[in-house]
C-alpha cells in the first residue's frame, strides 16, 4: 500500500499523463484482485468471470461487482438473498482503447453499486495494439448480448456466475472457519436471483464513453462493413442512462491533431506525441477512424440512436476532447434530441480526473469529482425510477442540484465535516 500511495504522489508531482501511461503499459492484462481491493476501500469487491465470446474457444474477463445480500435461513428451504432482484450498470474503462485497464473505474463501479443496488459489470475487453477495431466493440457487444438475448451462450453463464458467487458469500456465513475449513459445514443451495433487465445502464470514461455509447446505437453499412444493428432491441420500452464522462467521440483525429483550450498545458515533447499518435492508430487505421463504430459521435441520433437513450454527458475543459463533444452536442440537439441528454460541463478540470487516485488530485478536484459520482448514480436512479432524468435535472435550480457544472457555483461541504472525513463515513455507511 505504501508504495503505491508513494507512486501517486510522484504521479502527481511529475504530471500524470506521462506516469499514467508508463505505469498502465507495465501492468498486466488481468486485474490483479489485491489492486481492485486497495482501489475501492469501501466495497463492495469484484469477483472475475470469464464469458464465452462470439470467438470459438476465447473468454472475455468480466469484473463483477455484487451489493451486500442478506440470506435466509439455510434450513427455511427459501433460497432467495435479500434483495435478489438486481438493476446492472455494464461499465467500460478509458485508455484510448491501448492503455487503461478496470481497475481505474473500479472506485466509481463500486459507488454505483452500493448506492443503487445494482450488480456492475466492468469489462476487460481487447486492446490494441495486438487486437484491432473492432475488438474492444465486439467483446463489449457480446457481455451486452449476454445481458439481454436469452439466446446468446453467455446469458447462462453470467447468471449461473452471479449465482455461484452468491452461494460462496452465503457459505461464508455459516458456522466458523474452522468448521468451513474442515468442511463440516454443507454447502447451502444456489441462490435464486433475477437480473432486472428493464433496469439497466451503460457507462464509461473517455474511450470506454466511446464503448458505453456504441452499446445504444445502430451503425449502418459503412466502409466496407454491413450495417451492424443495436445490441439493445429496437423495441425495449424502458429508460437507458448513458453515463458518458469525457468521451471520445470521433477517432479521425490523433491527438496531435486535436484543438487545445486556451489553459491547457504545453503541448509535449514531439517525441512523445508520435508516441501517441503511432499508439492510437494501432486500434483504428485512418481509412476505418470514421466507421461509425469507431467514431460514433458521427452518427445521425435520428435514426441510430435508441429511442429509449437518455444521456448524462460529463466533459472537462483541459481537454483535447472538448470540442469534439460540444460538436457533438449540437448536432444532437440539431438532431432533435436536445431533450434526451442533460450537459454537465466543468472547464477547469482535466481528462480523466474522476478516475485519476485521490491523493494526486487537488481539495476542489476531489470535491467535483465526488460531484459527478453522486450525479452518475442520481440520473441512473431517476431513470430507473421511470422519471425522465434529463427533465428532472433541467427542472431543478440552485443548491438541489449542487454544481450542475456550473462553474460559479461549489459543492457545499457536509456541515462540520472535512472532505476526506465526509467521504469516509459516506463510505462505511454506503450511502
Amino acid at each position: 500500500m505504501d508504495k503505491l500511495l508513494d507512486q501517486a504522489e510522484r504521479w502527481s508531482k511529475e504530471g500524470w499523463s506521462t506516469m499514467w501511461k508508463t505505469a498502465l503499459v507495465r501492468l498486466p492484462r488481468a486485474v490483479p484482485m489485491e489492486a481492485l481491493r486497495i482501489t475501492s476501500p469501501g466495497g463492495p469487491q469484484p469477483f472475475r468471470l470469464d464469458l464465452p465470446s462470439r470467438q470459438r474457444a476465447r473468454k472475455i474477463p468480466l469484473y463483477i461487482f455484487v451489493p451486500p445480500v442478506k440470506f435466509p435461513e439455510v434450513d427455511s428451504g427459501n433460497i432467495e438473498p435479500s434483495p435478489h432482484t438486481f438493476p446492472v450498470v455494464m461499465d467500460y474503462h478509458g485508455g484510448g482503447f491501448y492503455l487503461g485497464s478496470c481497475l481505474e473505474q473500479a472506485p466509481f463501479c463500486a459507488k454505483l453499486c452500493r448506492e443503487l443496488q445494482t450488480i456492475v459489470i466492468s469489462v476487460d475487453y481487447r486492446m490494441a495494439p495486438i487486437n484491432k477495431f473492432p475488438a474492444a466493440i465486439e467483446d463489449s457487444e457480446d457481455a451486452t448480448l449476454a445481458l439481454l438475448d436469452p439466446n446468446y451462450p453467455g446469458y447462462d453463464v453470467l447468471r449461473q456466475g452471479i449465482a455461484d458467487f452468491l452461494r460462496r458469500k452465503w457459505y461464508e456465513t455459516l458456522g466458523t472457519a474452522e468448521d468451513r475449513k474442515k468442511e463440516r459445514v454443507p454447502l447451502p443451495p444456489v441462490p435464486s436471483i433475477h437480473l432486472d433487465e428493464s433496469r439497466i445502464a451503460f457507462s464509461g470514461a473517455s474511450s470506454g464513453g466511446n464503448i458505453a455509447l456504441n452499446m445504444a446505437i445502430s451503425a449502418p453499412a459503412s466502409l466496407g462493413l454491413p450495417a451492424w444493428p443495436c445490441p439493445i432491441p429496437a423495441d425495449y420500452p424502458h429508460m437507458i442512462p448513458l453515463l458518458l464522462l469525457y468521451p471520445s467521440l470521433d477517432l479521425r483525429q490523433l491527438p496531435d491533431e486535436r484543438f487545445r483550450r486556451e489553459g491547457m498545458a504545453p503541448l509535449p515533447e514531439k517525441k512523445r506525441l508520435d508516441i501517441d499518435n503511432h499508439l492510437a492508430a494501432t486500434y483504428v487505421s485512418r481509412e476505418m477512424s470514421g466507421h461509425p463504430r469507431a467514431s460514433p459521435g458521427l452518427v445521425d441520433s435520428r435514426v441510430c440512436l435508441h429511442g429509449k437513450a437518455k444521456v448524462l454527458l460529463i466533459l472537462s475543459g483541459l481537454d483535447t476532447l472538448w470540442e469534439q463533444s460540444e460538436i457533438w452536442v449540437k448536432k444532437v440537439e440539431s438532431e432533435g434530441r436536445r431533450d434526451d441528454m442533460k450537459v454537465m460541463r466543468y472547464e477547469d478540470r482535466k481528462h480523466g480526473w474522476t478516475t485519476i487516485p485521490e491523493i494526486a488530485l487537488s481539495k476542489e478536484e476531489r470535491k467535483t469529482r465526488l460531484e459527478v459520482l453522486d450525479e452518475c448514480v442520481r440520473f441512473t436512479d431517476v431513470a430507473w425510477q421511470g422519471r425522465d432524468p434529463v427533465a428532472v435535472m433541467n427542472g431543478e435550480v440552485g443548491d438541489q442540484v449542487k454544481a450542475q457544472g456550473n462553474t460559479n457555483l461549489k459543492y457545499q461541504e457536509a456541515e462540520g465535516l472535512d472532505f476526506t472525513e465526509r467521504e469516509r463515513k459516506s463510505y462505511e455507511s454506503g450511502t
